[in-house]
């Protein structure tokens, strides 16, 4: 998902977005901190078993990109939920173990088939902790666009 940012001056982002001054500076200053904005609310709002999908957000950013993400592998499925269908025994006994239900296959076997029959409903953090973000996220870049502004007036 992305973010569309409407600034008050194009022309003067434009210009901005040719001097490598800007982009090496403030712009990749105000990169890391959306992201990590939005990290930090992804992090709130994801669901907590074990932990594992709280403490797996990561970021990237690189020239003009920032990317917030999880490589756990059930994080896609958390956020959007699932179709009904049938996970294996063995991947749900830790989490039935867990949640109280019947040791060994018997507890895992009901969960699954609850899992067969509906499905898992989507859990969304990620999306919106980007969505809640988006204000927060302006204002960063008006604040690089005018920082930037002071220090070339400054400096030329």
């Amino acid at each position: 998902m992305k973010i569309d940012i409407t600034t008050r001056n194009a022309k003067r982002l434009l210009a901005l977005l040719r001097d490598d001054r800007f982009i090496k500076g403030p712009l990749s200053v105000f990169l890391r901190q959306s992201a990590f904005v939005v990290e930090a609310r992804a992090k709130d709002k994801a669901p907590v078993d074990t932990g594992r999908l709280r403490a797996g957000m990561r970021t990237d950013t690189e020239r003009l990109r920032a990317i917030v993400y999880n490589p756990v592998k059930y994080a896609p499925f958390v956020e959007f939920g699932t179709r009904p269908h049938f996970p294996p025994i063995s991947a749900m006994q830790p989490w039935a173990r867990r949640h109280g239900f019947p040791a060994g296959n018997a507890g895992a076997y009901m969960v699954a088939r609850a899992i067969a029959a509906r499905g898992t409903r989507a859990q969304p953090f990620l999306i919106p902790a980007l969505k809640e973000s988006e204000p927060e996220i302006r204002g960063l870049l008006n604040r690089a666009i005018d920082s930037f502004e002071e220090q070339w007036e400054r400096n030329g």
